[in-house]
């Protein structure tokens, strides 16, 4: 695991605390040989739920279950930089960046493993809902991810609605 944190820094720059490896299937390539879109979305999820499972924890995973809680991605911003091919081997990671009002922004970076070449990038809101509403993060899980990522996660207020659109 140690390399795969040297080489994603080295070549990112990035300091993510979480890096994985990620399984690709041959359908996560299209007709031209590349790996889909769809799927890098696909794999940016898996990596999200690999950081809940296998760094925050079962405690949290079971208080998903017991209080009904669900982590929803309401935005996800992909930028795809290059493309990434059936014979190559991939790393997942992320990092959260801040949090904002209720809503928690995080950064994943998909890169090929041997090289470090990024292949997308990927801005994430995440909002935690009960019941079809959202609701507040427990204090406990980002003094858990605080953690993990070896620093406390900024807490910004939530910038006011602008108007869009025409106006009237």
């Amino acid at each position: 695991m140690a390399v795969f944190f040297a080489v994603f820094f080295l070549v990112t720059r990035v300091a993510a605390a979480f890096v994985v490896p990620v399984e690709l299937v041959p359908s996560d390539f299209d007709a031209q040989g590349h790996l889909n879109n769809a799927s890098t979305v696909r794999l940016f999820n898996e990596v999200r739920i690999a950081y809940v499972r296998g760094e925050v924890g079962a405690e949290w995973v079971e208080t998903l279950r017991s209080d009904r809680l669900v982590v929803a991605a309401r935005e996800v911003h992909v930028l795809y930089e290059s493309e990434g091919l059936p014979d190559e081997a991939f790393v997942g990671a992320m990092r959260y960046l801040r949090r904002e009002g209720k809503a928690s922004v995080l950064e994943q970076r998909l890169v090929d493993a041997r090289t470090g070449r990024s292949v997308a990038r990927a801005w994430v809101v995440q909002l935690l809902v009960q019941q079809g509403k959202v609701v507040e993060w427990p204090a406990r899980y980002f003094e858990r991810v605080g953690e993990i990522e070896g620093r406390e996660i900024p807490v910004r207020l939530r910038s006011p609605s602008r108007p869009w659109g025409p106006r009237r």
